[in-house]
């Protein structure tokens, strides 16, 4: 159980930094904030396991524009990102593109 927790944790901080370059503070508070359960969905060992989310932020929320990916991965992060609150000073205007990848671990 301990190593799933680890695999979690671990997935979560290989978001792709090349797409988080234009706005580290709002990369760091949004990697701080997304906590994902990825224990009920299976993770394939020979593909690679990765959403990408195409967004906004338009008063402090999350606006989702797009979303590639896993199914149950995209519904995931795409609901977690959806619930937060951006304290990070952002451009409305602004879109972001963020690449979320998870490895299955064992």
């Amino acid at each position: 159980m301990k190593k799933l927790i680890a695999a979690i944790v671990l997935s979560l901080i290989t978001v792709s930094v090349s797409f988080a370059g234009e706005n580290p503070k709002l990369w760091k508070e949004i990697n701080r904030k997304l906590k994902v359960d990825v224990s009920q969905v299976s993770l394939s060992k020979i593909h690679k396991n990765y959403v990408v989310v195409k967004f906004r932020i338009v008063e402090g929320e999350v606006e989702i524009l797009g979303s590639l990916g896993s199914e149950e991965l995209r519904a995931l992060i795409v609901n977690k990102l959806e619930e937060m609150d951006i304290v990070s000073k952002s451009d409305e205007s602004k879109i972001y593109r963020y690449k979320f990848n998870f490895r299955a671990e064992g």
